[in-house]
């Protein structure tokens, strides 16, 4: 093992992060805002090309902004403005964003590879050469009042603090041995991007069939994403599959030979007991993971990063982190568990009933606003 300083005791940063995904870069930005000296470590050698990740919800997009991407990266998404929900070829519900109020009243449809090239420029421009790639973290050395010592990359470095911001597989909470404990849930999607082809527009749309939901979701570059939820795994994950079911349960044709991007998932939640480990902290992915299905994994991820930097420049105490971003993880786990029951499958006897309901309750303005607020992250305002 390598020092950094030919022998002598490795400079010491004021934060290192492993990982450069949108979350752990989100917290360098925040941090080197601050003035203080951030060094970003990841295994990949590039970014990623393609990602599941495609939604940002207003508090998320509130942070863009803080991190000075806002602008440009309203400019490189699709505002989604409101949703449709879709039952036997007719809308039995509508939900319209502007409703929630503030600044931002939609979601912003954004690839996450996108969002990560808005912040890698943004941080290049604020520290360049802070990002070191190729560069795995291996474990943890030592922690002290003051520092963590850990090994990355065949070197041995030292920090105030360590973030891992490395996903759902994180390398350092299994270092540290931190239980992440939950479990899969049953079924699974399929999803894919295609030309849009339809008159949705700006608009999401959730097909309530009885064999499942069909999600859809405009993009930009004038693509549009599709989920199919499936009871069991398919045998094949092919575009050819996901044309073909999503024109059986929605009725729009989809060319499969168009797709641009196809993949199959599964969902779980998992949560750690704890967030800060001493000088270690955990936050995004490697701290909870949410269903994607709601779209809500980055936006926490975000809010994580904003909490962290406000603990390690001084202004939140330690145990704020657990209390306020953990009860936000379960909350969202919540909200993701609900979005699933109701894409499952149904007797064809229940669909008339569930269609009834669904209809009732959305001609409730204020189920409607609160819907809407809980859909897009943003919650009631107290009054």
């Amino acid at each position: 093992m390598e020092t950094s300083c030919s022998g002598k005791r490795p400079a010491v940063d004021e934060a290192a992060i492993i990982g450069a995904g949108p979350v752990g870069l989100a917290l360098a930005i925040l941090l080197v805002q601050e003035g203080r000296a951030v060094k970003v470590f990841e295994q990949r050698p590039s970014p990623g090309e393609h990602s599941r990740a495609i939604g940002l919800h207003p508090p998320a997009q509130q942070i863009l902004g803080q991190l000075g991407v806002g602008a440009k990266a309203q400019h490189a998404g699709v505002q989604i403005r409101g949703g449709l929900g879709i039952s036997r070829g007719r809308s039995i519900a509508a939900m319209d964003f502007s409703v929630i109020g503030g600044a931002y009243q939609h979601v912003l449809s954004l690839p996450q590879q996108c969002t990560e090239q808005l912040l890698r420029e943004r941080l290049e421009e604020l520290a360049p050469e802070s990002v070191e790639r190729g560069c795995a973290f291996e474990r943890v050395l030592s922690q002290s009042q003051q520092t963590v010592e850990f090994a990355a990359g065949g070197v041995v470095h030292r920090a105030r603090w360590l973030a891992g911001a490395d996903g759902v597989r994180s390398a350092v909470r299994a270092d540290l041995g931190v239980r992440f404990a939950g479990k899969n849930h049953h079924g699974c999607y399929l999803m894919g991007d295609f030309p849009d082809t339809t008159s949705l527009a700006h608009t999401a749309a959730l097909f309530l069939h009885p064999h499942g939901i069909v999600e859809s979701f405009p993009m930009p570059g004038r693509l549009r994403r599709w989920v199919v939820r499936f009871e069991k795994n398919p045998k094949d994950t092919s575009p050819e599959l996901l044309a073909e079911t999503v024109g059986q349960r929605t009725g729009y044709l989809l060319n499969a030979s168009s797709c641009t991007m196809s993949s199959l998932f599964g969902t779980a939640t998992r949560l750690v007991p704890s967030m800060v480990h001493r000088r270690v902290l955990l936050l995004g992915d490697a701290a909870h993971q949410i269903s994607p299905i709601g779209g809500q994994g980055l936006s926490l991820g975000f809010q994580d990063a904003q909490a962290v930097a406000q603990l390690i420049i001084g202004c939140e105490p330690v145990q704020a982190i657990d209390d306020l971003r953990l009860r936000a993880a379960r909350s969202a786990a919540r909200r993701a568990q609900v979005n699933m029951l109701l894409g499952r499958a149904l007797p064809g006897w229940a669909v008339p009933p569930r269609d009834a309901v669904f209809s009732r309750l959305a001609a409730s303005a204020w189920l409607h606003q609160w819907v809407a607020r809980d859909f897009t992250m943003t919650g009631l305002r107290r009054r």
